[in-house]
C-alpha cells in the first residue's frame, strides 16, 4: 500500500477516534455536571480540538520549542488526556447503570413475589402440620383405649376438631390459590428479568473468569469497572498518539527544501541560503545566477584590472564587485555563442590577450 495511502486512512482514523471520544467525553461531563450542560459542551469540544492541535505542532517544532512550552504543552496535553477519559468513563458508567437499575428493580419485584409466595407455602405447612397433630391426638388416643368407651371418646374429639379442622382447610385452599395468583403475577417480570439478565450475560462471563463461578452483585460490579479502564486506556492516548504517527509520515514523506550551492566567494552575492521552499521563478533565477564563469587565477586577470586591484586602499579608482559580475555575465553569453568546451584561462586568452605579468 502507497504511503500517501495509509497516511491519509490514519488520519481518517485518528480524527474519526478523536471526535468519538469528544462525543462520549461531553456526554459524560455533561451528565457529570448536570447543570451546565451547554457550557460544558462548548469547554470540551474547544479543549478537545486545543489538544490535538497542540500535540501536532509540539511534535512538529520540537527541537525548536523552548524547554519552558515544552514541559507547560506536554503536561497540558496529558491533563487534556485525563479529562477526556474521565468523561468517558462517566459516560460509560452511566450507560452501565442505565441498564443496572431497570434489572435491579426487576429483580426486586420477582423478589417480592417470591416471598409472598414463600408465605402462602408457609401458611399451608402450618395448616398441615396441625392437622398432622389433631390426627396424632386421635391415634394417641385410640391407641391407649381397648374398650368402646376410648373410640366414643376419639368421636368427641374428632367432633370438637371439625371446625378447627375445616378452617385450617379453606386456609389451605386459600393460600393454594394466593400462590396460583402470584405466580401468574410474577411470570411477565421473571421473563423480562431473564431478558435483562441475558444482556449482562458476557459481564458474567467476564466476573467468572476473574473471580470463579461463585459470584455476586459487587464482584459483577467490579468487573464493568475493569471493563470500562481498560476502553479508557486506550481510547483518548490511542487517537492522539495516531494524530502524530501521521505528523511523523507526513514529516518523513514531505519534500526537502533545496538549498543552493554554495556561491563563489568572488561573486559576493548578499543573498542568504533560503529557509523556506523557493518558488519556481525564484529558484531558477537562483541556480542561474549562482553558476557563473568559474573565477580566473589572479595571473590571468586582465592588465587594467590588476591596475584597480593594485589602487584598492589608495586614491585611484577603486575594485567594483558588481562590474567584474556584470563583465562575467558578458562572458558567459559569448561562450555560450562560440558553443566551444574552453575552460576559463583559455576564455580570458581570447578576450583579453596574454596577460602581463
Amino acid at each position: 500500500m502507497n504511503d500517501k495511502v495509509m497516511t491519509s486512512i490514519m488520519f481518517i482514523a485518528a480524527i474519526s477516534l478523536s471526535c468519538i471520544a469528544a462525543f462520549y467525553s461531553i456526554a459524560g461531563l455533561t451528565a457529570i455536571f448536570a447543570a451546565a450542560v451547554v457550557p460544558i459542551i462548548i469547554m470540551g469540544g474547544i479543549l478537545e480540538v486545543s489538544k490535538l492541535v497542540v500535540a501536532s505542532w509540539l511534535y512538529r517544532n520540537w527541537n525548536e520549542v523552548p524547554t519552558t512550552f515544552k514541559a507547560y504543552f506536554t503536561v497540558a496535553i496529558v491533563i487534556l488526556m485525563m479529562l477526556t477519559s474521565m468523561g468517558i468513563f462517566g459516560f460509560l458508567s452511566k450507560a452501565h447503570l442505565d441498564q443496572a437499575v431497570p434489572a435491579g428493580d426487576v429483580s426486586a419485584q420477582v423478589q417480592i413475589f417470591d416471598d409472598k409466595i414463600k408465605t402462602e407455602r408457609d401458611n399451608i405447612d402450618a395448616a398441615r402440620k396441625a392437622l398432622s397433630q389433631m390426627d396424632a391426638q386421635l391415634d394417641q388416643k385410640l391407641s391407649r383405649s381397648t374398650d368402646e368407651k376410648g373410640a366414643d371418646k376419639a368421636i368427641q374429639i374428632r367432633r370438637s376438631q371439625s371446625s378447627e379442622r375445616k378452617k385450617l382447610q379453606n386456609e389451605i385452599a386459600s393460600a393454594q390459590v394466593a400462590i396460583v395468583k402470584l405466580q401468574e403475577q410474577r411470570a411477565p417480570i421473571a421473563s423480562q428479568a431473564r431478558k435483562i439478565e441475558a444482556e449482562v450475560g458476557p459481564v458474567k462471563y467476564i466476573a467468572a473468569l476473574i473471580y470463579g463461578d461463585t459470584l455476586d452483585q459487587n464482584m459483577l460490579e467490579k468487573a464493568v469497572r475493569w471493563v470500562i479502564i481498560m476502553i479508557v486506556l486506550v481510547f483518548d492516548p490511542l487517537a492522539v498518539l495516531m494524530l502524530v504517527a501521521v505528523n511523523w509520515s507526513l514529516k518523513k514523506t514531505s519534500p526537502k527544501v533545496e538549498e543552493p550551492e554554495d556561491l563563489e566567494p568572488w561573486l559576493n552575492y548578499p543573498i542568504d541560503p533560503p529557509k523556506k521552499k523557493l518558488k519556481p521563478r525564484k529558484r531558477k533565477w537562483l541556480e542561474k545566477e549562482s553558476d557563473p564563469t568559474p573565477l580566473p587565477e589572479e595571473a590571468d586577470w586582465p592588465e587594467d584590472r590588476i591596475d584597480t586591484i593594485s589602487q584598492n586602499g589608495n586614491d585611484g579608482t577603486h575594485y567594483d564587485p558588481n562590474e567584474y559580475v556584470s563583465q562575467a555575465k558578458t562572458i558567459e553569453q559569448e561562450v555560450e555563442e562560440l558553443n566551444k568546451p574552453l575552460n576559463s584561462l583559455e576564455r580570458l586568452k581570447q578576450k583579453y590577450g596574454e596577460p602581463n605579468i
